[in-house]
Formats: C-alpha cells, sequence, structure tokens
C-alpha cells in the first residue's frame, strides 16, 4: 500500500512537472487585459514566454501576446 502511495505522489509530481513545461496559453494568463496594454511600467519581474523570449513584466508579455506575435503562450516565471 505504502509503495502504490508513492509511485502515485511520484506520477503525480511527473504530470505537475510537464503542465509548467507545456505552459498556460496568453488568452487565460493575460485574462485582466481586455486589450493589448497601451503603457507598461518598468518594474522587473520575468515572464518566460513559449518563443524562448524573457519579458521583463507580465504586462510587457501580454502586450506582446495580444498583438498577435505568433501563437505566443506562457511558459513560466523567471528566464528563459
Amino acid at each position: 500500500m505504502k509503495i502504490t502511495g508513492a509511485i502515485l505522489l511520484f506520477a503525480l509530481a511527473l504530470c505537475s512537472m510537464y503542465s509548467d513545461a507545456v505552459g498556460q496559453d496568453a488568452q487565460s494568463f493575460c485574462s485582466e487585459y481586455k486589450k493589448p496594454p497601451e503603457v507598461c511600467t518598468m518594474d522587473y519581474s520575468p515572464i518566460c514566454g513559449t518563443d524562448g523570449k524573457t519579458y521583463s513584466n507580465k504586462c510587457l508579455f501580454c502586450k506582446a501576446a495580444l498583438q498577435g506575435v505568433g501563437s505566443l503562450n506562457f511558459r513560466r516565471y523567471g528566464k528563459c
């Protein structure tokens, strides 16, 4: 029983890591923006996009994503 539980937890951890690598679609990640923002602050809180580019903050990422830069999606917080 303990082995089954350990295997289940391990499988859950692997699935969790895979979902982080896949990312999240920009529409849901940027849901607070109705349209691309015109002006963004210069604060630094890096976002890694699926295009392999690091965006300085969420506003700049969402601006690029909502302007239709390819099929840009959120990959993870932090540098690419």
